[in-house]
């Protein structure tokens, strides 16, 4: 129905209008209300003006929002209506109740309720705003809640809505996985239709921090499993669940393991790692898909340790099951250097030269202590008698380190038995213990030192030399029986005695103990005092030690004298042929006299000589090609007594042995 210009129409007009102006009440207009109206296509210029004056405001203009608004387009007709209203205390004049405008509210559609991003990215969010069916452009949004996210923009976000009435929020998903619950609102506070919150899901990010513990897998000390945890966080520490954490052994052989875990909700993975099939020096990769992100180093430091203490100690004891704890040692660890080493010298102990030699090369390709590995093949070949070879592999050892003991204790028995052979029997005792004993290298040098001077007859030179040795080194055998052998060259008698006796007490099983116990003996025994002791007929020999040839020389001398004073009848014949007696006579006295004095004074020069002689030569052979040549001791003048049946017999023997 139209209202005509007949006065009873226009009041029933009128009366209706009223009556739906009172029915629809127009809500004042907000500031975001005129921006949408402004920039929207939906009403035009004059029916905003109309809506404006028929709704009035919610606000107070000010000279900045009437800029502003007619920058966005509003024409005089709006900006009047605004001031009209805003003049009437934003009262709605009664002629503009009369046909109040019917304005839709605005309503929001989201996509969806929730959106998950991992740490450290953005999640892209559009919304749409619309009124009825059409869209509305140029509505400015807020997201409450958004400042709330951690690690995120600290602010909370707007954005504006296009032509098509879609906004996008680009919301940084903050550093911290969790929830946040954040709602879209209009940021002048126009009230909105529809769901506007929904839920903001931060995930961690790829994996990139990974923490093992133990750091070193530590097999020993009895073997069994062993527990190891992997935690898996990404570059914010977030942990990341529901990961495939797998641990790879290297080097890979038959028995290799690979087992896989998955991470928990802390992003930890638990390991229970089987050490049967793992040896010293392997390593257990940890790996995410095909990216290596950690190592265990894989040790058997404390069963080494334990088991190579208990084969040093059976090898300084000098037992030989010693053997058997090096290879224990070596099953764990095959490459370790100190167990090759002693092994190799317990079986070069054993005369097992080919496995000893082996042991020690193997330990020297290692070149983790060249030092004993040269040394032990230097004692190695000691034991076979190889004195050259010995000697360069000791002086290998001591180009390396000078101060080495061992190589130096080594080098100097090369030196003593190649200059003096004669002292080859001390070689069993030296060598007696696998791991033979060792002295310091200043005293080992001056051993040397004084074997080179010796054997150059300097003997001042070679006191000297020895007298530091056994400063340096007093519980050295071989300095001491060297230094005699100088003292009795030099004729200090007593010094000598005292040195040979010491060396019997560091070695009282010295394979020539009877030999040295006899050379003290000749020590101590004068040639001087032999030739005074032969005043009495067989008193040297006896003062000599020689009873047998003693009790000779006294027979002899009786014999003579017995011989000498026999008397014999003086016979004589009368003038009728028949014998008489005419008294005695001794007719061999001077004979006996003469031979019982030569045997009296060949017994006291036998004697001297025989003291002297007994000493032995105390300098080393000349000739170094010694091991093969015999030598020959002083000779022994022996008086022979005999009789026959015109008389005694007296003479000498020279007697001498070759050895």
């Amino acid at each position: 129905m139209s209202c005509t210009s007949r006065a009873l129409t226009g009041a029933l007009c009128f009366s209706l209008a009223a009556t739906a102006a009172r029915a629809q009440e127009a809500v004042p207009l907000h500031k975001g209300d005129l921006v949408r109206f402004l920039t929207g296509s939906t009403y035009s210029k004059p029916e905003i003006a109309a809506i404006v004056r028929r709704a009035c405001l919610a606000f107070g203009p000010t000279t900045r929002d009437y800029q502003d608004f007619r920058g966005l387009g509003a024409t005089t007709a709006v900006i009047d209506a605004m001031k009209r209203c805003t003049q009437n205390n934003n009262k709605v004049a009664r002629a503009e109740t009369a046909a109040p405008a019917e304005v839709r509210p605005m309503e929001i559609d989201l996509p969806y309720r929730g959106v998950t991003a991992p740490a450290g990215s953005v999640a892209l969010y559009t919304v749409t705003v619309h009124r009825g069916s059409t869209p509305l452009a140029g509505v400015r949004l807020l997201l409450r809640g958004s400042r709330e996210i951690a690690g995120g923009a600290h602010a909370e976000l707007i954005a504006n809505t296009d032509r098509d009435g879609r906004a996008t929020f680009s919301i940084p998903a903050g550093t911290t996985a969790g929830n946040t619950n954040l709602k879209i609102a209009d940021a002048d506070g126009v009230q909105m239709n529809g769901v506007t919150d929904f839920v903001l899901t931060t995930l961690p990010a790829s994996p990139s921090l990974v923490n093992v513990t133990p750091q070193t897998l530590d097999i020993g000390a009895g073997r069994g499993t062993r527990d190891v945890t992997v935690a898996v966080n990404d570059p914010f520490s977030n942990p990341v669940p529901r990961l495939a954490v797998s641990l790879k052994q290297l080097p890979a052989r038959s028995s290799a393991i690979a087992p896989s875990q998955i991470t928990d909700n802390a992003g930890v993975a638990h390991f229970s790692i089987q050490t049967a099939p793992l040896e010293d020096g392997d390593s257990l990769v940890v790996s995410i898909g095909d990216r290596a992100f950690a190592t265990i180093h894989v040790t058997a430091a404390a069963e080494i340790t334990t088991l190579l203490l208990e084969a040093e100690r059976r090898l300084s004891e000098g037992s030989l099951t010693a053997e058997g704890a090096y290879d224990s040692v070596l099953a764990v660890d095959p490459n370790n250097t100190r167990a090759l080493v002693g092994r190799g010298y317990v079986r070069a102990a054993q005369s097992k030269y080919e496995p000893a030699s082996h042991d020690f090369e193997e330990a020297l390709k290692s070149g983790e202590d060249r030092t004993s590995a040269l040394t032990g093949l230097g004692y190695l070949a000691l034991r076979r008698n190889d004195l050259t070879s010995a000697a360069a592999r000791f002086d290998e050892a001591l180009h390396i380190d000078s101060t080495d003991q061992g190589a130096a204790t080594g080098r100097a028995y090369a030196e003593l038995w190649r200059l003096d052979p004669r002292q080859a029997t001390h070689r069993s005792a030296a060598l007696a213990s696998p791991r033979p004993v060792s002295y310091p290298a200043s005293a080992a040098n001056q051993l040397r030192a004084g074997i080179d001077f010796f054997a150059a007859r300097n003997t001042a030179a070679a006191s000297r030399a020895l007298t530091s040795a056994a400063s340096a080194a007093p519980s050295w055998p071989d300095v001491y029986y060297e230094r005699a052998l100088v003292y009795q060259a030099q004729g200090n008698t007593s010094q000598a005695i005292a040195d040979f006796q010491h060396y019997l007490q560091l070695r009282p099983n010295a394979a020539d103990r009877d030999a040295v116990s006899s050379r003290i003996g000749a020590l101590d025994r004068s040639p001087t005092k032999a030739f005074v002791s032969g005043i009495l007929p067989g008193g040297g020999q006896f003062y000599t030690h020689q009873p047998i040839l003693g009790v000779a020389v006294l027979g002899g001398v009786i014999a003579s004298g017995v011989w000498a004073l026999k008397s014999s009848p003086i016979i004589f014949t009368d003038p009728f042929g028949h014998p008489y007696q005419a008294g005695t006579e001794r007719k061999h006295l001077w004979t006996g006299v003469a031979v019982g004095g030569g045997i009296w004074l060949l017994g006291a020069v036998e004697a001297a000589v025989h003291a002297s002689s007994a000493r032995g030569d105390p300098y080393p052979p000349e000739a170094l090609a010694a091991p093969a040549r015999k030598s020959a001791e002083l000779p022994h003048l022996i008086p022979t007594v005999g009789f026959e049946p015109t008389g005694p017999r007296v003479g000498a023997a020279l007697s001498f042995s070759i050895r």
